[in-house]
C-alpha cells in the first residue's frame, strides 16, 4: 500500500520541503540501494561527497520506478522532473520516518538478534507469520539505519512486523526504533569482536534489545548459550515473560533429537522429522515456535511450513546440479559468514545429513574472533574429525593452523585465497560428492557457490 502521502511525510519529517509534488502524491516506502528498488519507492539520492543514498550513476536503471527523490539539494535533482522531498539530513530523515510509522503501527513487533542464526530465524518467523499478514527485513539489513529504511516499506496494516537486528549502530537505538513486543536472542558467540571486547560484554550488549520493551512482553532465549544468565537477568529486570529453548528437560520448548525428531512446546509434543536434521535447524525452529506461543498463535500450521522450509542463500541453501560436465554434486551453501558456533553447528549438521556420502569440506577463516582467534580455529579440528570428510580444502590465513593439524590425516590442500582455490576445484570435486562451503564473508567463498548457482540457472533456462 502507498502509505507515504504528503500529509504523513509532513508529520514525520522536520524542516521538509516539497518540490514539484502533486497534492495527491503517495509512495510505498523508501530505498537507499538501487539493487532492490521496486515500483513506487522514494529514491534516497546522494550527490558526490555525500555518504548516504544511491549514487546518481545508477539512477538510469530504476528511474521509471521512482515516485519521488529525497535529497538535500532539490536544484541539482530537479533535472529529472520528478517530485522532490528536500531534507536537511538524509540519514536523520530515514530514522524519523521509521519512528513515525512505528508510532502508528498497532500490530505486534518481533525482534531477533544473536551471534548466529538470526537471519534464519527471521526468515522462519516471517514465513510462518506471512499467512496472517507480516512485513520483515529478510534482506539481512540489520543495523539501525538499515532497519529504519526497511520499516518505511512495511505494511502498517499488517498484524506482525519481524526485524533482524544487530549491534551495528547500537542495540538500544534499535529497541527504541522498533519497540518490540517479542524479542529473540538466538545465542552468544565470539563474532565481530572489537579489540578487548569479551563474550560477557557481547551478552550485556545483546540484552539491550529489551530496552524499550514493556513489562509482560516476551523474551525467547536459547537456554544453553554462553552467558544465558546475563540475558535472563536483563529480561527479569524489564519484567518480561521468559520462554526458554534447548535440549534440557527444564526448557519451555525442548528439542528431542533421535531417529525421530520432536519439538515439545510447554509439554505438548510435536513430531518434526524422521530424517537426520541438524541440531541448529531444530533450535531455530524451536525459537520460532517460541515466537508463535508468545503471540498466541497455533503451532500446527507452522509445523508444516518449517518441515518443508528451504534455507536462504549463503545460510544453508542446498544446490544440486552439474558442477562441470559429467560431475553432478550436492553443495550446501553456508558461505555468507562464519563464527565458531555457527561453523561447528553447521559442520555437525552436514556430517549428520550426509554421513554415508562422499564429503568435501571447503572452509575458510572465521574473521573478527578477537584475541582468541587461533584457539577458536583449532577448536574446529576435533569437529572436522567427527564429520569424517573425504577431502578438506582450507582457504585464508587464519584457517592455516587447522590445515597444519589435519594435513596428515585427510586428503586436501591449503589455499591462501579463493582466487587460488577456484581454478583447482575440478581436480578435487567428483561426481556424486556432497560439498560444504563456509567462511567469513571477507574470504569470498561465496564466489564458489554463486558460480555454481549461476550455472544451474543457465542449464534450467
Amino acid at each position: 500500500m502507498n502509505f507515504w502521502t504528503r500529509e504523513h511525510l509532513s508529520r514525520a519529517l522536520t524542516d521538509v520541503e516539497f518540490h514539484n509534488m502533486p497534492e495527491d502524491f503517495s509512495a510505498n516506502g523508501l530505498r537507499v540501494h538501487y539493487s532492490d528498488f521496486t515500483l513506487g519507492n522514494i529514491a534516497l539520492m546522494k550527490k558526490q561527497g555525500e555518504e548516504v543514498g544511491i549514487d546518481e550513476a545508477y539512477f538510469k536503471y530504476f528511474q521509471d520506478k521512482v515516485s519521488a527523490i529525497m535529497t538535500t539539494d532539490e536544484k541539482y535533482f530537479s533535472k529529472y522532473k520528478l517530485p522532490i522531498i528536500k531534507v536537511k539530513n538524509t540519514r536523520d530523515a530515514v530514522i524519523m520516518m521509521a519512528f513515525y510509522i512505528r508510532r502508528l503501527f498497532e500490530g505486534k513487533v518481533v525482534d531477533i538478534t544473536g551471534s548466529c542464526g538470526k537471519s534464519t530465524v527471521t526468515k522462519m518467523c516471517y514465513d510462518v507469520l506471512e499467512q496472517y499478514g507480516a512485513s520483515a527485513n529478510t534482506n539481512r539489513s540489520n543495523i539501525n539505519f538499515s532497519i529504519a529504511w526497511n520499516m518505511t516499506s512495511y505494511n502498517p496494516e499488517a498484524k506482525y512486523w519481524v526485524n533482524e537486528t544487530s549491534l551495528g549502530g547500537g542495540m538500544e537505538l534499535n529497541s527504541y526504533l522498533t519497540k518490540p513486543d517479542v524479542s529473540v536472542i538466538t545465542n552468544i558467540a565470539p563474532v565481530h569482536l572489537a579489540p578487548k571486547q569479551t563474550l560477557d560484554m557481547v551478552a550485556v550488549t545483546k540484552a539491550k534489545i529489551f530496552t524499550a520493551m514493556r513489562p509482560n512482553s516476551y523474551a525467547v532465549l536459547y537456554k544453553e548459550t554462553d552467558y544465558y544468565e546475563v540475558l535472563e537477568q536483563a529480561a527479569k529486570e524489564k519484567q518480561l515473560n521468559i520462554i526458554t529453548v534447548g535440549e534440557a528437560d527444564d526448557c519451555d520448548i525442548q528439542i528431542i533429537i533421535g531417529e525421530t525428531n520432536y519439538i515439545k512446546v510447554f509439554g505438548c509434543e510435536y513430531k518434526f522429522s524422521e530424517v537426520p536434521t541438524a541440531k541448529h535447524i531444530l533450535i531455530d525452529c524451536a525459537l520460532t515456535f517460541g515466537v508463535l506461543y508468545s503471540l498466541g498463535l497455533p503451532i500446527d500450521p507452522a509445523l508444516e511450513i518449517l518441515r518443508n522450509w528451504s534455507p536462504i542463500i549463503g545460510r544453508g541453501q542446498v544446490l544440486i546440479g552439474e558442477f562441470y560436465e559429467g560431475c553432478n554434486i550436492t553443495m550446501v551453501d553456508e558461505s555468507f559468514n562464519a563464527n565458531p558456533l555457527s561453523m561447528t553447528s553447521c559442520l555437525e549438521g552436514f556430517g549428520m545429513t550426509y554421513q554415508d556420502k562422499n564429503k568435501v569440506l571447503i572452509i575458510g577463516d572465521m574473521a573478527e574472533g578477537g584475541v582468541n582467534t587461533v584457539a577458536q580455529h583449532l577448536q574446529l579440528v576435533d569437529v572436522l574429525r567427527k564429520v569424517k570428510p573425504n577431502i578438506v580444502l582450507c582457504c585464508g590465513e587464519q584457517i592455516k593452523v587447522v590445515w597444519d593439524e589435519l594435513k596428515r590425516e585427510f586428503c586436501g590442500s591449503y589455499y591462501k585465497s579463493v582466487n587460488d582455490l577456484i581454478p583447482e576445484l575440478n581436480t578435487w570435486i567428483k561426481d556424486g560428492d556432497c560439498v560444504f562451503v563456509k567462511a567469513s564473508h571477507s574470504i569470498e567463498l561465496f564466489k564458489i557457490t554463486s558460480n555454481f548457482r549461476n550455472s544451474i540457472n543457465k542449464s534450467q533456462n
